[in-house]
């Protein structure tokens, strides 16, 4: 790896740090001003909204800058929204600064959106082809190991600077964001095209619908997310208090297992890299269907010792799909195509998710919450079946385990 990698997950972890404080310190002035949870929970809803829109509008972008010039911008947009953030939380609480506030937060989550889409291509440019799952899984270990700090330690900070004051911290991190992305430069080159913004809104779309196989990954990933909220905080909740019989301190147990996966999964598939390279598809559905196996195991279990062991032990196997999907998007889309992909892939990703909330919960208040795992253990597990016959039956299809050096020389 160069440095300029280093310098772009110094810049992700800053980042992606930087919001987890943001997150907490809005949700939290919300919460003691309002005293409603469902006006903080919000927060999660709008950020989800404006990345979705986000999504959208990326192929009116992807041709015309660079991604790297296009993450330096959303950067400092976000650093002047959150001065204003912190101007606004310093006045008398009123209908109007909740507004203007939920108003904020949903323009700073817009320019994040950019910046996670914007990164796969940056990545792609500055990694050989060979190293891209090594990078990938490096990338996603270290900002998962510091999300979890950034997760436990976050509400030490906030009770230490408070709501107001800790944005100026997550200003600080976004700026060092900032300063890394200045040395690093893309090797690509953008070539302008004179295509209508309507044609340009549509490429990315047109591409997924045009190549089967990334449609497939694509199909894969939607169903994913129909399910895919049963590890946000109301659910796990649920599961701690009813079916575990714990109270809150075992709710806290149960997410830090699940970063504590995360890292887990990381530092295994960085080791594994050389041998999944070449494998893609094998081992992106060796790991799709092992998370189903244990999603299904974690619904079944009284133990809160053994749940929390199903946890980290889901990490590797959700991990190696995720990074071995991802690959496959690098390897298959160029760098002009890539961000228009990745961006309309999130989009249909969000949209479903968003919609998985109110599916997800209302499953749990009908079935209970075991059932609620148990049925997306099903799900997951006949997606990946199907996903990975649907890819099989096509001769081809191994071709989007190969790098595009293998696949010019007949490899």
């Amino acid at each position: 790896m160069t440095q300029r990698f280093y310098l772009l997950a110094a810049s992700q972890v800053t980042a992606n740090l930087g919001f987890v404080l943001y997150t907490m310190a809005v949700t939290s002035y919300i919460k003691e001003n309002t005293g409603s949870t469902v006006l903080a929970s919000m927060i999660t809803m709008t950020s989800l909204l404006a990345r979705l829109l986000s999504g959208l509008s990326v192929p009116l972008l992807a041709d015309t800058y660079k991604s790297i010039h296009i993450m330096r911008s959303v950067q400092v947009m976000q650093i002047g929204m959150l001065v204003g953030l912190y101007v606004l939380l310093t006045l008398e609480f009123a209908v109007t600064v909740l507004t203007m506030c939920f108003i904020i937060v949903g323009i700073i989550s817009f320019f994040n959106g950019f910046f996670s889409i914007f990164k796969t291509s940056v990545v792609r440019s500055l990694v050989n082809d060979s190293q891209r799952m090594q990078a990938n899984s490096l990338l996603s270990t270290i900002d998962q190991t510091f999300l979890f700090a950034g997760w436990s330690l976050g509400g030490f900070v906030l009770s230490l600077t408070g709501s107001t004051q800790s944005l100026f911290i997550t200003a600080g991190l976004l700026s060092i964001s900032f300063v890394c992305l200045l040395f690093i430069k893309e090797a690509h080159t953008y070539k302008q095209t004179q295509k209508r913004r309507a044609a340009k809104l549509m490429e990315g779309w047109r591409f997924l619908w045009i190549h089967k196989r990334i449609r497939a990954l694509v199909i894969m990933d939607i169903i994913e997310s129909l399910v895919g909220s049963i590890w946000i905080g109301a659910i796990t909740l649920s599961f701690v208090k009813e079916v575990l019989e714990k109270g809150e301190a075992w709710w806290g147990y149960i997410n830090g297992a699940y970063y504590f996966g995360s890292i887990v999964r990381g530092i295994i598939v960085y080791r594994m890299s050389s041998m999944v390279k070449g494998r893609l598809l094998l081992f992106m559905f060796a790991g799709s269907i092992g998370y189903a196996v244990l999603t299904s195991f974690y619904g079944l279990v009284t133990n809160p010792y053994l749940a929390l062991v199903l946890l980290i032990m889901m990490g590797p196997a959700y991990q190696l799909r995720d990074v071995a999907q991802e690959t496959i998007y690098q390897n298959t889309c160029s760098n002009g195509m890539l961000p228009k992909v990745i961006a309309a892939k999130s989009t249909l990703v969000q949209a479903v998710f968003i919609l998985s909330i109110a599916f997800v919960g209302t499953v749990a208040d009908l079935f209970g919450v075991r059932f609620v795992y148990l049925f997306s253990s099903f799900i997951l597990l006949l997606t990946a079946l199907t996903g990975m016959a649907v890819l099989m039956y096509n001769k081809h299809s191994i071709e989007i385990d190969k790098t595009p050096a293998e696949r010019r020389g007949g490899i």
